[in-house]
C-alpha cells in the first residue's frame, strides 16, 4: 500500500487522480475495487471530501499477469474442461471473461456450467457443447456435486464444525464451516456449500462472525493491520468439485490447487 498525507479538502477521485498521476477515471476504477482507505477505514465512494491531514492508503496499481489456458488446464475429456479460474477474471459472458477466452481458444460451443465471483479463484467446468451443459446443469439443479471451498477468515473460530442454515434473498442456503487450522487471529476454513447462492459463502462466513479476509463487501470495514490492507482480493478458492459423470458413469473429483496470493498470506500467518 502506498500512503498519503491529505494537504488540503479535495474528493478522493480528485487526490488519487494527482498523487498517482493518473487519469481520474482510472483513480475511480481503484476506488471501485475498494481496497482504498482513510484514517483505516475502506472507502469506495469516489466523491468523498478528505480533510486536510487525513491519511490516504492506496493499493499498488498492478494488473494481474495475462491468464494462461494451457498451464490452467485442470481436466479435459470429450465432454468437458476443467480450468483454475484466476481471481481477477469474469466466469462467464463478458470480453475477457475464462468462458470468452475458452472460446476464443478451443471453440464458439463452449459454455460455463456454473460460475465464481470474480474474485474468487478455483475450479471451474465448462461444456464443449449445449448437449453436454444441459446434461451437467441438471447436475447441478439436483445439488448433486460435492462442492468444495477453501478461505481465510478473520477470527480463531472456537469451533471444528458448524452448519449454517441462513436463508439468502429470502431462498435457503446451507453452508458447512470446518475448521482446518487457527492462527494469529485468523481460521483456515473447508466449506461445504448444500446449495448455490449469490455471495452465499461470504455471507454466511460474515454471519457466523468470521468475515472472510479480503471480501471488500462482507468483510470488515476498520483494518489497522497493514498486511491485511495488503490483501487485493477476498481470500476464497473453490478448492474442488465431485460428481458422478453423467456421461462416463464414473465418479470425478477435480481439484484446483491454491494461488500464490491465498498461500502467501496462509504462510504469513502460519495457517498453511
Amino acid at each position: 500500500m502506498k500512503k498519503f498525507q491529505v494537504h488540503r479538502t479535495t474528493d478522493l477521485k480528485t487526490f488519487i487522480s494527482e498523487v498517482l498521476g493518473v487519469t481520474k477515471n482510472k483513480a475511480k476504477r481503484i476506488i471501485d475495487g475498494r481496497s482504498v482507505f482513510v484514517n483505516g477505514k475502506r472507502i469506495w465512494i469516489a466523491s468523498h471530501i478528505l480533510k486536510k491531514g487525513d491519511n490516504v492508503e492506496i493499493p499498488y496499481v498492478e494488473e494481474y499477469p495475462n491468464w494462461n489456458i494451457e498451464e490452467s488446464l485442470i481436466y479435459e475429456d470429450g465432454f468437458i474442461i476443467a480450468v483454475q479460474k484466476p481471481p481477477f477474471l469474469e466466469s462467464e459472458g463478458k470480453k475477457g471473461s475464462v468462458e470468452y477466452l475458452l472460446k476464443e481458444y478451443i471453440s464458439k460451443k463452449v459454455r460455463a456450467i456454473h460460475r465464481l465471483d470474480r474474485e474468487t479463484s478455483g475450479v471451474i467446468i465448462f461444456a464443449k457443447n449445449d448437449f453436454v451443459f444441459n446434461r451437467f446443469k441438471e447436475l447441478w439443479h439436483k445439488k448433486e456435486i460435492t462442492k468444495i471451498y477453501l478461505s481465510i477468515s478473520f477470527g480463531e473460530a472456537r469451533f471444528k464444525k458448524k452448519v449454517v442454515n441462513l436463508p439468502i434473498e429470502k431462498k435457503y442456503a446451507k453452508s458447512i464451516f470446518l475448521t482446518k487450522k487457527i492462527s494469529k487471529g485468523f481460521t483456515f476454513f473447508e466449506i461445504e456449500i448444500k446449495t448455490g447462492r449469490k455471495h452465499q459463502i461470504r455471507i454466511h462466513s460474515s454471519k457466523i462472525r468470521h468475515p472472510i479476509v479480503g471480501d471488500k463487501i462482507y468483510g470488515l470495514k476498520n483494518i489497522e493491520d497493514p498486511l491485511v490492507k495488503g490483501v487485493r482480493r477476498q481470500l476464497l478458492h473453490a478448492y474442488r468439485l465431485r460428481f458422478l459423470h453423467p456421461f462416463t458413469n464414473k465418479i470425478l473429483e477435480i481439484k484446483a490447487p491454491i494461488y500464490q496470493d491465498f498461500y502467501n498470506f496462509g504462510k504469513l500467518v502460519k495457517l498453511l
